[in-house]
């Protein structure tokens, strides 16, 4: 059976898919990967991706295409997305990756990006007959979608993101409440341009920050997909999680149960997009989904003529 792979290439993860079309036209999950490499690290101060985390990466996406070549995948395709449509020097990570793994990547838009994540939960069956409002909170920016009154999809992306933020606001630790104020001004500042959607669509989660919200609410020892795609967060659970983020020094954050260590230093400003995202919305709960952008990209590349009009 053909196998298909893509490679979400993001501000904190890359990211790692490789998928095949059941007989029935579905897409059955045979890899799903994702490697912290903070790609975008001091993007915000330099404009450049550093020489280390570029490094880094490059080394994760060679590894992840041995993979692929080990699974005999026949088609790959390599999105970039926050930190490398802002990087200055992003033709020079994109020509190394080139060279030395033969992968062309795509650097798409933040509004491709973000119809792309809706498809790939619109897709699912659990939520296919719902209008839906997705939010995907990513390391350089966050994208929200929803559908309108006439079924179309708004599109609309801002740079705000965990990485980012943390490091342009959360600079003590433990944080200070200054910080999170002026952190979270922001955040509100720049929700308040995203127009309301109607009361009646669903919100749906998709990204490190709320998978990781759910595995803390679960208390899980490792991450278990299975434990948390579909899972259910409350805007008190969130709330509570940020009140118990803000009061941890980060060597404490680390050993929360469910909480992956290389996400304890961004969680609390991916915690506070979530739940001001919700309040500005009107809604108390969303649902949680594991997959992403990588499904996306797979869905609008490879089974096109299984989406239906």
């Amino acid at each position: 059976m053909k196998q298909y792979a893509a490679l979400d290439i993001g501000t904190n993860t890359i990211l790692l898919l490789i998928a095949e079309k059941t007989s029935d036209g579905r897409l059955q999950t045979i890899v799903d990967l994702e490697t912290t490499t903070r790609l975008g690290e001091g993007l915000a101060e330099t404009h450049e991706i550093n020489s280390h985390t570029m490094k880094k990466s490059i080394d994760v996406i060679e590894g992840y295409l041995s993979i692929c070549r080990e699974k005999g995948v026949t088609e790959i395709v390599a999105a970039g997305t926050s930190a490398l449509r802002e990087a200055r020097n992003r033709l020079n990570f994109v020509q190394r990756v080139r060279r030395r793994c033969g992968l062309k990547i795509e650097v798409i838009s933040g509004q491709e990006e973000a119809w792309l994540s809706h498809l790939a939960v619109a897709r699912d069956q659990k939520w296919s007959s719902r209008p839906l409002m997705v939010i995907d909170i990513g390391g350089g920016s966050t994208e929200w979608t929803y559908e309108d009154a006439s079924g179309e999809v708004r599109v609309f992306s801002k740079s705000i993101g965990s990485g980012r933020l943390t490091e342009q606001f959360l600079t003590s630790d433990p944080v200070q409440e200054r910080e999170y104020q002026a952190m979270a001004s922001q955040v509100r500042k720049l929700l308040d341009t995203i127009p309301p959607v109607g009361a009646d669509v669903t919100p749906v989660g998709i990204g490190g920050t709320i998978t990781a919200l759910y595995s803390v609410k679960q208390g899980l020892k490792e991450f278990d997909p299975s434990r948390i795609h579909h899972g259910l967060l409350e805007q008190k659970d969130i709330e509570g999680q940020i009140e118990l983020f803000k009061s941890l020094p980060l060597r404490q954050r680390k050993v929360i149960p469910g909480l992956p260590p290389a996400r304890a230093d961004v969680i609390l400003a991916g915690a506070t997009i979530l739940l001001y995202s919700l309040l500005r919305f009107g809604s108390h709960r969303i649902w949680v989904s594991c997959r992403g952008l990588r499904y996306g990209i797979l869905l609008d590349r490879f089974f096109r003529e299984d989406l239906g009009p």
